[in-house]
């Protein structure tokens, strides 16, 4: 009977520790900006930041997914925004950015809002270089080099 209960205990722990490692990791949100080195100050693309950066995965191998309205505020006035492409220096986040963007983001427009989604993250505490480019009316577009500024 002893022996019974050791193998079914065993058994029990074996079963419990090959669950945990089989689930996948759990994702984390993590509040951000996107502030502008350039000038040092938030950029105002953050007033579109819609909820905070969902992260996933573990050491070495993040994703990021971050959410954009399709709008933006200028000068007190609410325009129609787009955001054809972001380009993310992940390899250089530990340096503060090496000017490479190695990475384009994956892009889905649904619902009024852009959601990109990147992978390759070493570290999830790091702030991450992008290059976000925006069109507001259709009219003025342009590239800025910014910074997922965790806060």
């Amino acid at each position: 009977m002893k022996k019974s209960k050791k193998t079914l205990f065993s058994s029990l722990v074996l079963s419990v520790a090959a669950l945990a490692l089989a689930l996948p990791a759990s994702a984390a949100d993590q509040n951000y900006q996107l502030w502008n080195p350039a000038n040092n100050a938030v950029s105002h693309a953050s007033s579109s930041v819609e909820g905070p950066a969902v992260v996933t995965g573990s050491g070495g191998n993040y994703t990021v997914q971050i959410k954009l309205k399709n709008s933006g505020t200028y000068m007190g006035i609410t325009l129609p925004a787009s955001y054809p492409s972001l380009n993310v220096d992940v390899d250089g986040a530990s340096a503060g950015g090496d000017g490479d963007y190695e990475v384009s983001a994956t892009r889905v427009d649904s619902g009024g809002y852009t959601t990109f989604t990147f992978s390759g993250l070493s570290d999830n505490t790091l702030n991450v270089p992008i290059e976000l480019s925006t069109s507001v009316l259709g009219i003025h577009s342009s590239t800025y080099e910014l910074v997922i500024d965790w806060n």
